[in-house]
């Protein structure tokens, strides 16, 4: 069986940043949905793109998501049996993780949902960071369809009496993230040394191959940046490299350890 604890819930309301934290604060194995993105392309259904979803109707587009994260349900959990993880869960997140896809893999999950405003404002900073003018113009509709997906979320969770943390326009980050701690509880950890960084290693290099493939698709005219995992293999590290695939590949043919790690460690 595949172990998994999934942290879901609708773009925007923190997922991502709070995943990223509790990984490395208590070793386990990281696995966002959306950074094999483009390793799932080739495994699955053939479905509209983004445009043609957001052209149509917000409903529309919603129930299309819906149908590609069902879809998707599969490969990710292939994704992480080859992981090779053992008794550790793969601490699973994204917004495709609907709580009625719940399935037996999965230790324990909750989600964290959005405001509107809030939801907004997480979309634009992201926007900030990229010269995407394509992503810029299809903001409202994207917005319209995550309200939607948000009250998917809500009505799925409520139904099956299921953990969901609701995140405004101003959040109390400490006090979602001690919420988020609380509905995963204990859970095994990677081993420190070879296995812990050997995971790091593996999540960074899907980051690499996520970027690049993700430039191309959007003619970006340079490399995102994006902040890697030190590979360190110590405990607790939380240190990380912001670079492109090119930084991180000139600097990781051995082991990335990130800047500033010997003042931490």
């Amino acid at each position: 069986m595949t172990d998994m604890v999934w942290i879901g819930g609708s773009p925007g309301a923190g997922k991502s940043t709070i995943s990223r934290q509790l990984a490395k604060a208590r070793d386990l194995p990281l696995h966002p949905v959306d950074l094999w993105t483009y390793d799932h392309l080739g495994r699955m259904p053939v479905f509209r793109s983004l445009v043609e979803e957001v052209a149509e109707t917000p409903e529309a587009a919603a129930d299309v998501f819906v149908k590609i994260s069902r879809a998707r349900l599969d490969v990710v959990v292939e994704d992480v049996t080859a992981r090779d993880l053992g008794r550790v869960p793969a601490l699973v997140e994204g917004p495709q993780l609907f709580p009625s896809l719940l399935t037996a893999d999965v230790r324990t999950a909750i989600w964290l949902v959005a405001d509107g405003e809030q939801t907004r404002k997480a979309r634009e900073e992201r926007l900030e960071g990229v010269d995407d003018a394509a992503a810029r113009a299809r903001l409202e509709g994207l917005l319209e369809r995550d309200a939607i997906l948000a009250g998917r979320v809500r009505e799925e969770a409520a139904a099956a009496g299921l953990p969901l943390v609701e995140v405004s326009a101003d959040p109390d980050w400490a006090a979602i993230m001690a919420m988020v701690e609380t509905t995963l509880g204990q859970l095994p950890r990677l081993r420190p040394g070879d296995e812990l960084s050997r995971q790091r290693r593996i999540e960074n290099r899907a980051a690499c191959r996520q970027v690049r493939l993700w430039r191309s698709d959007r003619g970006f005219a340079e490399l995102p940046r994006f902040p890697f995992a030190c590979e360190c293999g110590e405990s607790g590290c939380a240190l990380t490299f912001v670079g492109t695939p090119d930084e991180y590949e000139a600097r990781a043919d051995v082991q990335l350890r990130a800047d500033g790690h010997l003042n931490h460690h």
